[in-house]
């Protein structure tokens, strides 16, 4: 068997180093945190990104994480090593490398001699670039198109998955190898397609399993490291609940084990058994092109081989994640109710030390609690007053509008305020913003009513016309259609009722 490739023989020497720990300022977790952003408009783009849209992509990061400081430190701490490592007469190599010159200019605005969030933005990008995250392309209209190289797509999906911290999910996994395997008596049924995409859903089943096992045992250790009860409480019923809860749910009930073994074992047996199907199974196999006929049985036959292993000692796996799950539960239990009777927790052993702290200050002549002791809460007693009966109405003063002054702006103010503004809309209300805006109305939901809708977004009129005008864009996830029903108030307006739904291979 041929040895196994290096991933680092593929991957560029510094893709890392973009994350390092070392230097006055690091970035890590701003870099991250780009690179996912960037990754999420780049996953279904149907050609490479342009580079303003990324520019603008990172400058509306830096706006809402204020990294701006961090990246103008960074720009500093790498500026200041190329000032010693260049000679002082040669200044062009410092703006060939892209950072300031000794006299201030390199990224600068050309107006205000200023860093400005797009020279930031800029910088950042060029790091990705050069550490191998993205590649840039630049056409012969010196347009320059951002895409991600295919290493990239994989390891970001990865980090995306760490981010979202979803639960592991078994739901219709062991169903579908089920359905594979017994689906024979279909005409257009294909064996060698049926097991080797059984074998890859039980191996994610018993990958899961597994990580589900770790996780509890983490959890546990989580558990008996000194927390308070808040802590714990929320370690348990929001932490534990949400990540593994209902993985251990599906588990024990619509994904059972028990449900689909069975049958998939006693029809892969039979297989194994039929000379006339392994060899039909194993030329189709080989019809593919990747393995040779007698590659292509042993193929076959180590993917059954492993299924049945699999799924037939599954039990003690299953039995190990529910005596840990069980002990997890009484670990953080007994926690909370130590910390809660214990000497730092029980109310008859705190009323007995407040005791002690008076009598000590009896004992040195206080008559009075200490500045900044909790008083006696006592309830005051506020007498009827004259506004405490009823009065009637009076009738308001007339309202007296102020004059407005409106001060006189230069034509070049008003032509650079436009283009500001341009900008700024353009950066806000790009096709990949409006549509996660709308994605996270969803929550799971197939359709959303226009009733359904946040009461913040129907308040703002602009942002719900600017959702309406993209549900046409070839670039969002999500349509609209209109309803039968009565005319819906949103604000001082009636719109015709209709529902945005999630655009799916039907639509």
């Amino acid at each position: 068997m041929a040895e196994t490739a290096n991933p680092f023989n593929v991957l560029p020497a510094n893709l890392f180093n973009l994350f390092s720990t070392q230097g006055a300022t690091t970035l890590q977790r701003h870099y991250m945190a780009i690179l996912l952003r960037v990754y999420g408009l780049a996953e279904f783009s149907r050609a490479g990104l342009s580079r303003e849209v990324v520019i603008g992509e990172i400058v509306d990061y830096l706006r809402s994480a204020g990294a701006e400081g961090e990246v103008a430190a960074e720009m500093a701490e790498a500026d200041e090593e190329v000032r010693n490592s260049i000679p002082s007469t040669a200044p062009s190599a410092a703006l060939r490398a892209g950072l300031p010159t000794p006299s201030g200019r390199g990224l600068r605005s050309a107006d205000t001699g200023q860093l400005t969030e797009h020279d930031y933005a800029a910088y950042l990008l060029r790091r990705l670039a050069e550490t191998g995250w993205v590649e840039r392309e630049q056409h012969a209209d010196y347009s320059e198109t951002i895409t991600l190289p295919d290493y990239a797509f994989t390891l970001l999906e990865a980090f995306r998955a760490i981010q979202e911290q979803k639960p592991r999910e078994f739901a219709g996994q062991l169903y579908t190898a089920h359905q594979l395997i017994s689906g024979s008596r279909s005409k257009d049924f294909s064996p060698a397609l049926a097991v080797t995409q059984a074998y890859e859903n039980v191996r994610q089943v018993v990958r899961g399993l597994n990580e589900l096992n770790h996780n509890i045992r983490r959890y546990i250790e989580r558990a008996t490291r000194g927390r308070s009860p808040s802590e714990l409480l929320q370690l348990q019923f929001d932490d534990y609940a949400r990540t593994l809860g209902h993985a251990y749910h599906a588990l024990k009930t619509s994904d059972h084990v028990s449900r689909y073994r069975r049958d998939i074992v006693a029809r892969l047996r039979s297989w194994q058994r039929n000379r006339e199907w392994l060899d039909r199974t194993a030329e189709e196999l080989a019809a593919q092109g990747r393995f040779t006929p007698a590659q292509a049985a042993e193929e076959i036959n180590r993917y059954m081989g492993f299924i049945i292993h699999q799924l037939e000692g599954l039990d003690p796996l299953l039995a190990e994640i529910d005596r840990r799950h069980a002990q997890y539960l009484r670990t953080s239990l007994r926690q909370i109710r130590y910390h809660i009777v214990s000497a730092d927790g029980g109310f008859k052993d705190r009323l007995a030390s407040l005791a002690r702290h008076l009598a000590a200050l009896l004992n040195d002549g206080e008559m009075t609690l200490p500045e900044g002791a909790p008083g006696l809460q006592l309830h005051s007693v506020r007498a009827p007053d004259g506004n405490s009966f009823f009065t009637p109405p009076r009738r308001r003063a007339p309202f007296v509008t102020e004059t407005i002054a409106s001060p006189v702006l230069s034509l070049s103010d008003l032509a650079a305020l436009r283009l500001a503004t341009l900008q700024d809309v353009t950066q806000a209300l790009t096709p990949d913003r409006v549509n996660r805006t709308v994605m996270g109305f969803f929550n799971g939901h197939r359709a959303l009513h226009v009733s359904e809708l946040p009461a913040s977004l129907l308040d703002d009129m602009h942002s719900f016309t600017t959702i309406i005008a993209y549900s046409h864009h070839p670039d969002v996830e999500y349509g609209l259609e209109l309803v039968p029903g009565d005319p819906v108030p949103i604000g001082p307006y009636r719109v015709a009722p209709f529902q945005l739904y999630r655009l799916t291979a039907d639509h």
